[in-house]
């Protein structure tokens, strides 16, 4: 009985010792795969796939652009709305009724009058304009001027009138009238020829320019400080 129980227990233990063997000898699994990894690299629906992603890269890149160019466009369409911000009318023969332009840091409104008139016809946006930048300028310096050939009290009064016209609209806005210095000539200080309408049509006008600073005064020649001054 001893023996056989000596047997059966040995028995047992070359089994255990065989299991544990076989267990550490059996090869590791191999990782699995995925399957985008198992997809061969010219498989066609692989191929087509990459050519959508490539499509959807470049589709994005030119929207970005596309964009971008817009934002440029509306950018420098509101730089030049604020360079030029007078609305334009046109007169007779397509002649602006006002247009602005710059001379340094000085910007110049002018008006034009029909034939004789001394009444000056603006828009509200024009108007409003023309204001705000007489505001924020140092001095207003304005010019009457018609489209006479030569000079001659009628036309003289007319481009005073004129002048006093552009004078009266700032005043009443608001500007100091010791800020406004009225001008005016009746023949002579032409823009354009008065040989044509449309040369004539441009000739009257009154210029309303806003300096952006005081201007400086300048002496030409001043005598040395130790010279005496004579009286005459």
């Amino acid at each position: 009985m001893n023996h056989q129980i000596s047997r059966t227990s040995g028995l047992i233990a070359a089994l255990v010792v065989a299991s544990l063997l076989g267990a550490c000898a059996s090869p590791p699994k191999p990782p699995q795969a995925s399957e985008s990894s198992r997809q061969p690299a010219n498989d066609p629906a692989h191929i087509e796939a990459l050519k959508l992603q490539g499509e959807l890269q470049r589709a994005r890149v030119e929207l970005a652009l596309a964009s971008r160019q817009v934002a440029s466009q509306r950018m420098l369409g509101e730089a030049q709305a604020m360079a030029r911000p007078v609305a334009l009318r046109t007169g007779g023969g397509g002649i602006p009724v006002i247009d602005a332009t710059t001379r340094g840091n000085n910007t110049i409104f002018t008006v034009r009058f029909p034939v004789g008139s001394t009444k000056l016809s603006l828009s509200p946006q024009a108007q409003q304009t023309l204001i705000e930048t007489a505001k924020d300028g140092a001095i207003v310096v304005l010019r009457g001027r018609t489209d006479a050939l030569r000079d001659n009290a009628a036309d003289a009064r007319i481009a005073r009138l004129r002048a006093e016209a552009a004078q009266l609209v700032l005043v009443r806005s608001g500007i100091a009238p010791n800020r406004i210095r009225v001008t005016w000539q009746g023949a002579g200080d032409t823009v354009a020829s008065n040989e044509t309408a449309e040369g004539r049509a441009m000739n009257r006008r009154v210029e309303i320019e806003v300096y952006a600073a005081q201007p400086a005064a300048n002496v030409l020649d001043q005598p040395p400080a130790h010279s005496a001054v004579a009286s005459n």
